[in-house]
């Protein structure tokens, strides 16, 4: 043996001494149940969640890191920060749960809805690039990601998490009943796994009858895409959307929009259009989404059709009418009279985000006629609307009906002029969802709720 590995075997035996010797002098006493991450203590937090989610509906929510909860282990993601997650605890019950269980009832809810959600801070990132916002796992679990930059205060991003929710319980509802075959029927040749590939454009995808260029990955996704387009996107946006499809574009959204509502009612018992006004609702009044509002509607080319207004219509004993329009409408009757001629309705054309035009309907003894006046519109920061009538000089048989009939129309006229206006969704009454649903608009005056004209797209 070399004095090397004396040396070794001398300094190996010392420690085994010295271990040895602390084992026997040094016995430690550690209180393990300090250290318990499994059952930490309760918080106010806690307590809210409790109160808000798990009592009433049975829900737990899970916002402490647990990488057993991933849907794919194999991923990093980072915890959800603290402050985000009672912002988010309460739009899911807002956005979700409380219009869910308004439109199709408790039972439902207690019956379909994901028993747990899980939060996490970070995006989960996809090895082709792109990223995974949510999950479904076996009809029991909603996994959400990405909420560490998520800011409640801005109405879109909102939104978009809630696409998210929407989107992966549409797959938890077409684990209990499938999607219907005619689904799968409307673009079952077009459907593409590879659906990041560089060729599935958007416009492509929407020129095929797809809602996104997700949706394209299979039917699953396509439906599920397309009820959550519905409801958090809404039904003015996918109309625009579908129009701007192409004329086969827009049949096979349209035929995939008529199976979502009539899967909801069929198999539900849930009115969808009563869900997407509810929806919708939440997201303008608690969450001041401008983008469900009529004046986004009408200054982002949404609306496809004219506003009829047409006294004689039944609704209007239903959900009343102004009295002090009326008198003014009644003048212009009176003027029309004194020329043979009877008022019968009138259309409001939004032209463009800055011109209206009224087309009025008269008739008398030899038949009909109509008249037609433009007007600029000008709208202040205030969301105020200032009618200003011209004169295109055109000498369509319309226009000059309407010169002619002009001084029958001074009262409507100048009432336009002389006052600001607001526009919406209105009557109130006629606005509550249902078939009701986005039916009704009208104008009233800033600060006098109490005069306006509405009518029916």
């Amino acid at each position: 043996m070399t004095l090397k590995n004396i040396l070794y075997t001398g300094m190996y035996g010392l420690l085994l001494m010295n271990a040895a010797s602390c084992r026997k002098s040094s016995a430690l006493d550690v209180d393990m149940s300090k250290y318990i991450v499994d059952n930490p203590a309760q918080t106010d937090l806690d307590s809210w969640i409790t109160d808000n989610l798990t009592n009433p509906y049975n829900i737990q929510l899970q916002y402490r890191y647990e990488r057993d909860l991933l849907g794919d282990v194999g991923k990093d993601v980072s915890p959800v920060k603290l402050d985000k997650v009672q912002p988010t605890a309460q739009a899911i019950i807002n956005i979700f749960l409380k219009t869910y269980e308004k439109v199709a009832g408790v039972a439902f809810i207690k019956t379909y809805t994901p028993k747990q959600f899980v939060l996490f801070g970070s995006p989960a990132y996809n090895t082709d690039g792109t990223l995974t916002l949510g999950s479904a796992d076996g009809g029991r679990r909603v996994i959400l990601y990405d909420l560490n930059n998520l800011d409640f205060s801005d109405p879109a991003q909102v939104s978009t998490k809630m696409f998210t929710i929407h989107h992966e319980f549409t797959h938890i509802l077409n684990q209990t009943i499938a999607i219907p075959p005619d689904f799968l029927q409307v673009t079952k040749s077009d459907y593409m796994l590879d659906w990041t590939n560089g060729t599935n454009t958007e416009a492509v995808a929407k020129s095929l009858g797809f809602v996104s260029r997700y949706a394209r990955q299979d039917v699953n996704e396509d439906f599920a895409e397309t009820v959550a387009s519905l409801l958090i996107k809404g039904q003015l946006w996918f109309d625009s959307y579908a129009k701007s499809a192409g004329a086969d574009g827009q049949t096979k959204l349209k035929q995939k929009e008529a199976l979502v509502v009539d899967y909801f009612r069929q198999y539900f018992n849930i009115n969808f259009r009563e869900l997407q006004y509810e929806v919708g609702k939440v997201l303008r009044v608690t969450y001041n989404d401008k983008t469900r509002g009529f004046m986004y509607a009408w200054q982002n080319k949404l609306l496809a059709n004219s506003l009829v207004v047409d006294f004689n219509q039944p609704y209007y004993a239903q959900f009343g009418q102004s009295a002090k329009f009326t008198t003014i409408y009644n003048q212009v009757k009176a003027g029309l009279a004194t020329v043979g001629y009877t008022p019968v309705s009138f259309n409001v054309v939004f032209v463009s985000p800055t011109v209206i035009q009224m087309q009025h309907t008269l008739a008398n003894s030899a038949g009909a006629a109509v008249a037609w006046y433009d007007y600029n519109i000008t709208i202040n920061a205030n969301g105020e609307i200032t009618f200003t009538k011209f004169d295109n000089g055109s000498t369509a048989p319309q226009y000059v009906a309407g010169r002619t009939a002009l001084p029958a129309f001074v009262p409507l006229n100048n009432y336009l002029a002389t006052k600001l206006f607001k526009a919406d969704w209105m009557p109130a009454a006629a606005t509550d969802g249902g078939s009701y649903y986005l039916k009704f608009a009208g104008f009233y005056v800033s600060n006098e709720p109490d005069n306006y004209f509405y009518g029916k797209f």
